[in-house]
Order: structure tokens, then sequence, then C-alpha cells
């Protein structure tokens, strides 16, 4: 399919901007019902109206209604709601009829190169976020914060990679394997799960420095955080499950389960990162604006063992049997913005976690609501 040439019907490109016109139309409704939601739109629909708490340090439930604060009783509230979430679901059906033609097309699994991953990923994203969060949570307070994200995932997507890198490719014969459709599932719901962990953290900073209207449409921080707990315990096995069957299929196809490629590195350290939010979580028992951070982070992260690291290994000529090419230059790249910008995200974010962290940790710094 040509990405730059197509013409408007029932194809890929065009059911991939499709769910791309949704999301943006999704965002700015969930922002209208953010803004006009009153107290009973706000309710997470549960048989106690209460989430348990889980982890270190945690006991009893805590409520998400957030009752007893006054708001703008406007009648159009949930249907704004219910607008915003029928075109997350638009957007989700558009991206699984792109894949599912793309798959027939190309004859193998849609998750070869950087933009069929992150295609992909937008797709996962959605999935987890619409039965996470509205489906099992009952709640579209974190709507407009997680869609941005999956939105900015999309845009970059659809406006950065070059049309040509859009095009699919035949499978090498090292991912002529079933371990391809095993392997790639396993990183695709864990780095959705991470996603939509990030979204929630984007909530909570909302929360916790906004003040107004939206800050009190939105539930309280005990609840985000909770959501945003739920989403990484439901990411990190699968994260685990990934860097166990990459091990497995690593040793099959080039007799060796582990050669600290860039790849498999970042991998490892996105583990680790997870591991050391769950740790602190539910074992040390750290809440507030610290696990936000960390959400944050560790998505910068997942971000950068996807894409970042094929920055890396084109700019200092490391090897990577495992990475995507990033642009079509023939090997004149110049300056190349985006990978600079990316790093540079990640390395805000990971001067960010830290400031807050030693503002947490340290008594005199310690703000009433950061524990």
């Amino acid at each position: 399919m040509d990405f730059d040439s197509h013409v408007l019907g029932f194809n890929e490109p065009t059911m991939t901007k499709l769910a791309y016109i949704c999301y943006m139309l999704a965002f700015l409704m969930y922002a209208g019902y953010l803004m006009t939601m009153n107290a009973r739109a706000l309710r997470v629909r549960s048989a106690s109206g209460s989430v348990a708490l889980a982890g270190a340090g945690a006991s009893g439930t805590v409520d998400v209604n957030t009752q007893g604060e006054e708001r703008p009783r406007l009648s159009y509230s949930p249907v704004l709601g219910r607008i915003a979430s029928s075109f997350v679901v638009l957007a989700w059906l558009s991206l699984t009829s792109a894949l599912a033609m793309r798959w027939v097309s190309a004859g193998h699994p849609p998750w070869v190169t950087l933009y069929e991953v992150l295609t992909t990923l937008t797709w996962g994203t959605t999935t987890i976020y619409l039965v996470l969060f509205e489906g099992v949570l009952k709640t579209r307070a974190a709507g407009a914060f997680s869609v941005l994200l999956i939105f900015a995932l999309q845009s970059y997507t659809i406006w950065v990679i070059p049309a040509d890198l859009k095009e699919s490719i035949p499978l090498v014969p090292a991912l002529r394997s079933y371990w391809l459709l095993i392997h790639v599932s396993m990183a695709i719901i864990a780095y959705s799960a991470f996603a939509t962990a990030a979204g929630a953290g984007l909530t909570f900073m909302a929360k916790h420095h906004l003040k107004g209207r939206i800050s009190k449409a939105l539930p309280s921080e005990a609840a985000i955080e909770e959501f945003m707990f739920r989403a990484v315990a439901v990411g990190f096995p699968f994260q685990t499950l990934l860097l166990i069957t990459g091990a497995i299929w690593a040793q099959e196809a080039w007799t060796k389960a582990w050669s600290w490629d860039p790849k498999e590195t970042w991998a490892l350290v996105t583990w680790l990162m997870y591991a050391a939010y769950l740790h602190v979580r539910v074992q040390r028992g750290v809440r507030g604006i610290t696990m936000a951070w960390l959400s944050l982070i560790g998505f910068s992260v997942v971000l950068f063992t996807l894409a970042g690291v094929n920055y890396l290994v084109k700019w200092f000529g490391l090897t990577s049997m495992h990475s995507y090419n990033v642009d079509n230059s023939n090997g004149n790249p110049g300056v190349d913005v985006t990978g600079i910008l990316m790093i540079a995200v990640s390395i805000g974010l990971m001067v960010l976690a830290v400031v807050s962290w030693l503002r947490v940790r340290t008594p005199a710094a310690k703000t009433q609501g950061e524990e």
C-alpha cells in the first residue's frame, strides 16, 4: 500500500487516519466532559462505591466519589463522556481493521517494523484503557489524559516515520517462527499496560497541581494512584514473559539466549524499572506524586526501548539484531531532531523524577499530600 498516494476508501491508510481523527475528537470530548462533570457522573459504579487498596501501608478502601465538593451540575456532562467513549471505540475499530488488513496483505503479524509496532501499541493501549478504566473501573476521568498520550503516540507514528518505512517488509529467516506471535504479543500487552499507567500518572499530575474545576472533577489522588498501580500490575507479568520468550527464541534462532544486544539490555532496564515501581509501592508503601513520576519515567524507558535505542545504534554504530530503521537518509542522517528530542525528554523526566523523590525523602522539603 502506497502511503503517499493512497485513495480514500476501506483500506489500511484511510482506516489509520480515521482512527487518528477519532482520537483527536475523543480528547476534545473528554476535556469537555471534565469541565462540565457533575458529582453523579464522577462516581465509579462498583458494589461498594470504593476501590480496595493494595500494598504495604494500605488498608481498607478508598472512596473515588469525592463527594462533598461543589461542582457545576450540567445535564449534558454524561453525554459528552459517552460521545468521547464512542469516538475511542470507533478509533479502536478503525485500527483493528487497519492491522487486520496489513496482516492479511503481508502474510505475517504486523509487528516487524517500527511503524507496525507503534501502531499496534496504540491499538493495545486503547484496548487496555477501554477494558480497565471504562470497563472494570467504570470511570472516564482519566480519558482526557490517556487519550492525549495515545494521540501523541499515533502522531509520532503517522507524521514522523517516513512513508517508505511504513510499507510492510518480508520476514527475514530468523523471524519466520511462531515465536514472533508469542514474543511480540507479550511486548504489546506489557507496553500497552504501561502506557495506560502513564495516562493515569498524567491524570494524577493534573489532580495534584491544577486547581479549580478540572481538579475537582477528577477522582481523589488515592483513587488515581490505585488505578495506576493496577495498570502496572497487569503489564509487569507480561514484561517478564517478554524477556523469557525472547531468550528462548534467541536460543533457537541464534544459539545464544542473551547477547547484551542494546534492545535486549533496555528491555531488561524496563523490567527493572517496573520491578522497582512495584517494590516501592507494595513493599515500601510509597504513595502519591512519587508513584506518578515513576509511571511516567517508566513509560519513557519503554519508548526509549522501542524507538530511542534505534537512534543510539545509528549514531554510534552499535550492532543490534533488533533495531528498526528510523529514517531513509541512506547514510547521511544529518541532525536528527526527533532522536535528540526523544532522548532529551527521557533525561528530563529522569531528572524530574529524582527531584520529586528527593523532595519526598527530605523532611525539610516535605509538603502535605506528597506521601
